[in-house]
């Protein structure tokens, strides 16, 4: 309980990297969380030059600032699930792999972010290959898009066969539950296998050329629901629901990929002043 007595939300922790256009990487996180009543923190695995328009370069961070970001919000004890996005590299992703086994009691959700839409590497070979050798068995789901199952699983994955193909394979190799998503097919389904079975989610597809940092806010909303002691299952189905609504009530921002609109619950009830008090003259 917080001093007014209201339940204090829960910490929500995000390792990714920084989009300056924020539609996606942390800033996507934070607004998500903040829109599914969790609190988020954050430490930073590198910065990006980007616009709407695409990613322009990337500059990681140093490792050892990585772990040091980790151990020192961890250190607070609050922290109730960990999201994990873009790492960059592989000194970074075996950082996040120490704190992951250092943390095990704290259901993680990895987002395996290897190349941006707009082609660039985000992930380079070494830190994919400790992903998919390593991370992939320390969280609690992992939810790769087309490409990045294919990657991963080593699979072709362009129709929903594939993706159970691939999800099927990535449990196999470890991964305790597998969310394929598929939003660029015909309808948005998402095929999810947690080790028992294969269930898929169809959903509509909306604005399918605007969903900057759809990935991103997928699984920081899964990550929110799993905090709030939510079932595997239940977070998905939650955050599917809030990331086909914050498609819906997109707007663009410049003239590129159109971001998410991650706080439209704000916009329905927006509060609006009955009379709005003038201004006080200035004092000369």
């Amino acid at each position: 309980m917080n001093s007014h007595g209201a339940p204090t939300p829960p910490v929500v922790l995000c390792i990714g990297g920084f989009d300056p256009s924020s539609g996606a990487g942390i800033t996507a996180d934070l607004k998500t969380l903040a829109a599914e009543n969790c609190y988020g923190i954050a430490a930073i695995t590198a910065l990006t030059v980007q616009n709407t328009q695409g990613v322009a370069s990337i500059h990681p961070m140093d490792a050892s600032v990585l772990r040091k970001t980790t151990e020192n919000l961890l250190a607070d004890g609050q922290v109730k699930a960990i999201k994990i996005g873009m790492l960059a590299n592989r000194a970074n992703a075996e950082a996040v792999g120490e704190i992951l086994s250092a943390h095990s009691n704290i259901p993680a959700v990895l987002d395996p972010v290897i190349r941006a839409t707009s082609g660039m590497r985000l992930l380079d070979e070494e830190g994919a290959a400790y992903l998919r050798e390593n991370l992939l068995r320390r969280v609690r789901v992992i939810t790769p898009n087309l490409d990045e199952a294919a990657a991963l699983s080593g699979l072709k994955v362009e129709n929903v066969e594939g993706m159970k193909a691939a999800a099927q394979k990535l449990v196999e190799i470890g991964a305790p539950a597998v969310v394929v998503t598929g939003g660029n097919l015909d309808k948005a389904i998402d095929v999810f296998h947690d080790g028992s079975g294969i269930e898929t989610f169809v959903g509509d597809r909306i604005k399918p050329d605007n969903t900057h940092g759809t990935g991103c806010t997928y699984t920081s909303a899964i990550a929110a629901h799993l905090a709030h002691g939510r079932t595997l299952r239940e977070s998905i189905v939650f955050a599917k629901a809030y990331v086909t609504e914050a498609i819906r009530k997109a707007y663009a921002v410049g003239p590129g990929r159109m971001p998410l609109n991650h706080l439209y619950r704000m916009q329905q009830n927006p509060r609006v002043s009955e009379h709005v008090p003038a201004l006080p003259e200035p004092v000369h």
